[in-house]
């Protein structure tokens, strides 16, 4: 009998950086130094209209990181500190963010940096600054003060010093303060430096392609194990859509290993996908640079999405909603969610960028009560192309009720459980790369299945399955059309698991 779920659960979504302040950017460091800021710097669209766009595209937290350090506020000539939070920049932002129903995870400039990059114990100094934080905000804003966000990317060796912040932040002080304060620190990509991951790690230019993949794994398991310990989960950032039509050797591997370390460790795992375009070798008067990574259309969009949910993402995070506040030589984000439109009357506009995802939530958030019921179990995939980033992961789960399965391209099956009843559930994603727009012809043959009920675009679908042999076992066959990125959610109905 097909199960019924109540609608209890969603999937947290951000978007870092979320809504911008005033003034002007960074550049190289100095504040106002960038050559394309308008002289009289930009208004501050901390306000109701932007926020609700950001709820209005399904996030449900914003983390305001520099736009809204704790404890500064910004005036014509840049920052400066400001010890009275009522009239610190925080405190407005977190006023919007209540009217508008949004979570905050707030940080300081001194926690997200200093803090949390230097080596050693943290002492009474990091501590007191950190309490009094925390109490300050909860103080004035317990509803809408949902966590902190710690620090963003750090090296391995800096995660003694992050994990003696964790500890500090799990300690019965500052559970007294906040019982329920949670935590966001996105942690490096495998595609990183390899002296940032491990101790081991070595220059690969006279390996194999082989022994290069081996020893960038070896250092990124490291990293994973350090980073799982002192957060209790792993969260991290990875941008796939590179250059202007290929996908990164790495994004699976990376959902890979971190899938199968929270899976052993029992803890969450997020990712921060790619929702901006970023060009290098920029040229400031003429505009012109090169595509590093490219503007996400919906269905590259949805790819990177439903791909992380197979491997069992339970939290989802986006960079960028707006372009960063700080820029260097040579790079530009020419876009992002939202940008500055100087011929608008309220100074910005939506993009193309902001459609897909909006589009894409609009499809998960019908049924996140039901796929955050199921924990990942493993993977498999089909390899059609030569594309390496399906053929870097090992996708070898055994033992699921899916004895098989067919496909006309790249495929990707996400294989989950349901701790509360037994029952399977399976992620299957058009793997092929997007760019190519190409649909994905597949057949899947369940074990003791004869209906099953799926998730698709947003709707759920039940369905009568042929009854064949295949593998020498009776088995429940299922033939469906993938589009272009897309993932279903299935769930068979096994008669005896």
């Amino acid at each position: 009998m097909k199960s019924k779920y109540a609608d209890d659960r969603c999937l947290d979504i951000t978007a870092y950086l979320g809504p911008r302040r005033a003034g002007k950017n960074f550049y190289n460091g100095v504040y106002g130094a960038y050559p394309l800021d308008p002289e009289e710097g930009y208004p501050s669209f901390i306000t109701d209209e932007v926020f609700q766009l950001y709820k209005e595209a399904g996030f449900n937290f914003l983390m305001p990181e520099g736009d809204a350090f704790y404890g500064q506020r910004l005036t014509k000539d840049g920052f400066v500190e400001e010890p009275d939070f009522e009239k610190s920049d925080l405190y407005h932002y977190m006023q919007v963010a209540e009217r508008n129903g949004l979570g905050v995870y707030p940080t300081s400039e001194e926690l997200a940096g200093q803090i949390c990059r230097t080596e050693g114990e943290i002492g009474s100094k990091e501590k007191a600054h950190i309490r009094d934080m925390i109490a300050t905000i909860q103080r004035y804003f317990p509803k809408t003060f949902w966590g902190l966000m710690v620090t963003d990317e750090p090296a391995y060796q800096h995660m003694g010093r992050v994990k003696s912040v964790m500890d500090y932040l799990r300690s019965e002080e500052i559970r007294a303060i906040k019982p329920e304060l949670q935590i966001f620190a996105s942690m490096l990509p495998m595609y990183g430096a390899l002296v940032t991951l491990g101790p081991d790690a070595q220059d690969s230019s006279t390996q194999s392609i082989n022994e290069a993949i081996q020893k960038r794994k070896a250092a990124y398991e490291h990293y994973l194990n350090v980073c799982a310990d002192a957060m209790g989960e792993f969260s991290f950032d990875f941008y796939a859509l590179i250059y202007e039509s290929q996908i990164s050797p790495w994004y699976y591997t990376n959902l890979e290993l971190a899938a199968k370390k929270c899976k052993k460790d029992d803890i969450p795992l997020a990712v921060t996908l790619q929702s901006f375009r970023l060009d290098d070798k920029a040229n400031e008067k003429t505009g012109r640079g090169r595509v590093v990574y490219r503007t996400p259309n919906y269905l590259e969009m949805r790819w990177q999405v439903y791909s992380a949910l197979a491997f069992g993402a339970s939290r989802l995070g986006y960079y960028t909603f707006w372009p960063h506040y700080s820029m260097s030589s040579g790079m530009r984000q020419p876009n992002a969610m939202l940008v500055y439109e100087p011929s608008a009357d309220c100074g910005y506009r939506t993009t193309e960028i902001y459609d897909a995802v909006k589009k894409v939530h609009m499809e998960i958030l019908q049924y996140d009560h039901v796929f955050l019921r199921f924990k990942w179990q493993g993977a498999n995939v089909i390899r059609k192309s030569l594309e390496r980033n399906i053929r870097n992961v090992a996708a070898d789960y055994e033992g699921s009720s899916l004895v098989s399965f067919t496909a006309s391209r790249d495929m990707l099956v996400g294989c989950m459980l349901n701790p509360e009843n037994g029952e399977e559930g399976f992620w299957i994603v058009n793997a092929d790369n997007p760019f190519h727009f190409q649909v994905n012809d597949t057949e899947l043959f369940f074990k003791g299945a004869k209906t099953i009920t799926y998730y698709r675009a947003g709707k759920e679908y039940e369905e009568k399955l042929e009854q064949v042999i295949r593998d020498g076992e009776v088995c429940g066959k299922w033939k469906v059309r993938l589009g272009t990125g897309e993932g279903i959610f299935v769930i068979p109905e096994v008669e005896a698991r």
